[in-house]
Formats: C-alpha cells, structure tokens, sequence
C-alpha cells in the first residue's frame, strides 16, 4: 500500500505533569485545521516558546498527537509549547508551500496572545520532526532571509517577519529529489517502494511530478536555499538506519549550514536509528535539545 493511502489513527498525546494549563483550538486563521493547543507550564513565566510541527509526510497527522510528546517534555524546562494543526497534501491538491505560511500565522498568533499568557517572544522556537522538520528549519530560513513562501486565505501579513531563536529538525527531508541516490548508497531498501516517483508523499509535494523532474520546485523547497547568516541557531538529528528519509539529508543540511552561516549546526546522529519519535525520545536527548534551546 502507498505511503498516501495508509489509514491513519489518530492517538492523542500524554502529558506529562509539568503542564499545567492546556488552552484548547486557538485560531490562527479561517479553517478547521487552522487551530492551536497551548501547553503552559507551571510557574509565572514569563515563558520561552516552542511551537512544535508534526510529521506525516503533509499527508497525515493532527495536532496534539503522541508525536507531540517529546515536545510536551519541554514544559518541565518552563517552555510553553504551541501543537499547530495546518493544512494536509493530497493527491491532486497539492498545498505546499502554504503551510510555511500557516507557520507564520501561528508565531503572529502566539504575539497576539504573549501577554494575556505571559509569553516571552524573544524566545521563540520551532521543532519539528520529519515532513515537520523540513517546515520547522523552512520557515525559520525563510523568516530570517525575509522571504514569504506560500499563503493563507483570510490572513494579511505585515512586512515583518517572526524572529526564531532556535530551530531543531528531527529526520527531516531537506533534499527530496536525492531519495533513492542516498538510500541505494546507504545500502537502505525504503519503506515505501514508490519513493522517488510521482505518487510519494515528495512527489505529491512537488506537484504529483518525480522530484528529479523539476528542479526549480526541489530547490525552492530545500531550506538551504534560503541560508544567510541571519539564520537562526540550528539543532539537527537523524538515525543512521532511516528507511523513509536518508538521514544524509540532514547530514548534507548540516553542511549547507555551516558553509553559508560560518556556524556550525548541533547534531545528533543514532546509530540504527529509525524514522519516528520512538529512537529520539530518551532522557540524553531530551536534555541536548533543552541545552539547545537555552542557549
């Protein structure tokens, strides 16, 4: 079965008892999936920001899911954590990149609300992991070259953009038209067998073409592109046995990074790690990230 056509059942997230207020579909913009959870930890803030972004290929996923559980995590560090819902691909209604411009209706919304929930947008963070990686490290390259991708019916946007202070990318694909060179060197047979082609969830994000068909579209979606040195602070981690996105790719971003900033990115590679939250959700790496993100 493709990757596209997969049932998918929605499991909610656990929390952990450093939240301590749970604020339920704020919204962000017209839409049903146009809504936020807000996690406050306990304390009297005021309180740094991560706006956490799920994965699913821009095909499934929802909002406040068990994905979003290593986030949740950050609330015992005093962070209060955004869970966005945004707008889903599918075959033939390709959105992207739209939801790089839901991600910054989201930080817009979190500065509407800073004071009634004591938010500290000076500290304002992105996390994401897999398809919400490559939002996550987007949109932050985008914001900080002043670049708009994408856009949101009912939104007018000014001519600021949100300043990000860290970004953390878990297993993200940055390079999507790269998956089968980098799986077939890796020695790595995919999960799905039509990765590369027309009908992956990369393929549906480039407008139902094989990546390596339209190389303008593959660029455009590579946050690289849109490296400067005003690029945020960036974390990036991958396994080295990722059978659904090369963790190559985050190698390779790493570089990209570095090369264009003059700073090196911190990352973190798991030996036979897997693509999911499962290998990435553990007390050492939960730690780095907050490191990360305080610093």
């Amino acid at each position: 079965m493709l990757f596209k056509d997969r049932p998918y059942q929605f499991q909610p997230a656990t929390l952990p008892e450093s939240v301590d207020q749970v604020i339920t579909d704020l919204r962000y913009a017209p839409g049903d999936k146009h809504l936020v959870d807000l996690y406050l930890p306990k304390g009297s803030g005021p309180f740094p920001v991560v706006i956490d972004i799920h994965g699913g290929g821009l095909l499934r996923g929802r909002k406040s899911s068990n994905k979003a559980e290593p986030s949740l995590k950050f609330t015992a560090a005093g962070f209060a954590v955004v869970s966005m819902g945004y707008t889903l691909n599918r075959a033939g209604a390709n959105d992207f990149p739209n939801q790089v411009a839901e991600v910054r209706a989201v930080c817009d919304l979190c500065q509407q609300v800073a004071e009634q929930y004591n938010l500290d947008m000076d500290q304002l963070n992105l996390v994401g992991e897999s398809s919400g990686a490559q939002l996550a490290v987007l949109a932050a390259a985008t914001f900080s070259k002043s670049v708009a991708l994408g856009s949101l019916p009912g939104v007018s946007f000014g001519s600021t953009f949100p300043k990000i202070s860290h970004v953390i990318g878990l297993y993200g694909p940055y390079q999507v038209d790269q998956f089968p060179e980098q799986f077939a060197a890796l020695g790595i047979e995919p999960n799905f067998p039509e990765t590369g082609g027309p009908e992956s969830f990369e393929g549906i994000m480039m407008d139902e073409h094989r990546p390596s068909e339209v190389p303008d579209l593959v660029a455009a979606a590579n946050p690289a592109t849109y490296f400067t040195k005003q690029m945020p602070t960036l974390m990036l981690i991958a396994g080295t046995a990722d059978a659904v996105v090369p963790y190559v790719q985050s190698v390779n971003l790493a570089k990209a990074y570095e090369e264009k900033t003059g700073r090196p990115a911190t990352t973190i590679w798991v030996p036979g790690g897997h693509h999911g939250t499962a290998d990435f959700d553990n007390p050492e790496i939960y730690q780095a990230k907050v490191e990360f993100l305080e610093s």
